[in-house]
């Protein structure tokens, strides 16, 4: 009987080892989840988390054909290409590129689940691609909040709580405790109707959220529009080895791989 564990704020993990060897979900629905799948999507050769400015900065010297792009306090760093805004990574600008990438709160959680068994990143813009990978895996998940500033936050929260209710319906015997009890009623209050997601409830909720006023305030309403759309980017974006590329296209270089060899 597979288990699903949730932690519902980053300040809950310890250190690099508390993801050592497990399946990990990571939810930054506003924005950084959403803003890279929509990138990767869009034609970014790959994004490389990094946990602060200066990292990234140092990643950036030693690259080429690269991209800096991230955001403290929603704002774009100084310096860098590119903020963390989904509308702003267009196939014309990033395609082929490498995005290094830094957040206030969404790149922290990558960059610790490194020694995960496996790492991808979850949105509303890939909710049901998510939940097909989780089925497929039959295996324990781990279900990572980004939150905001190591505080719990609604959106993503409610985001966790519509995965386990789908893996729910497919397995009533899924085992969950507390905190998964809690981001599945929240879920059921803000966005579902039975079975049914109600994708108009997601943006109210957005709109309501601490994060979705404070992006609303400072320029972002759009974003959150964007954010809140449900299953516009089917694509699985997944860390690994120190960079996030998507499933899909690892998947088809390692069967061309595995074809060029057998022509050998």
């Amino acid at each position: 009987m597979p288990k699903v564990e949730i932690y519902l704020a980053q300040s809950l993990i310890k250190d690099d080892m508390t993801f050592k060897d497990k399946n990990v979900i990571i939810i930054d629905v506003l924005r950084a989840t959403s803003t890279m799948t929509v990138a990767l999507a869009n034609g970014a050769k790959e994004i490389i988390p990094a946990e602060s400015v200066s990292t990234a900065a140092r990643i950036a010297r030693g690259s080429t054909n690269s991209m800096l792009c991230g955001e403290r306090g929603s704002k774009i760093i100084e310096g860098f290409d590119h903020g963390n805004s989904p509308l702003e990574f267009k196939p014309e600008i990033i395609n082929g590129k490498s995005l290094i990438f830094s957040t206030t709160n969404g790149t922290l959680p990558i960059v610790k689940s490194k020694l995960a068994k496996s790492c991808v990143l979850a949105s509303f813009l890939n909710l049901s691609k998510v939940i097909e990978y989780i089925k497929n895996l039959k295996e324990d998940i781990t279900l990572v909040c980004s939150g905001k500033l190591n505080n719990f936050c609604l959106e993503d929260a409610v985001c966790a709580g519509v995965i386990i209710k789908k893996l729910l319906e497919e397995d009533g015997n899924i085992e969950i405790n507390d905190p998964e009890y809690a981001a599945l009623e929240l879920s059921k209050l803000f966005v579902l109707k039975g079975n049914k997601i109600l994708p108009e409830k997601i943006l109210e909720l957005l709109k309501i959220s601490e994060h979705g006023k404070y992006l609303s305030s400072v320029g972002f309403k759009k974003d959150l529009e964007f954010c809140s759309k449900v299953d516009t980017y089917p694509f699985i974006p997944m860390y690994i080895k120190g960079a996030i590329r998507l499933k899909e296209k690892i998947e088809d270089e390692t069967n061309i791989k595995a074809q060029m060899k057998k022509i050998k």
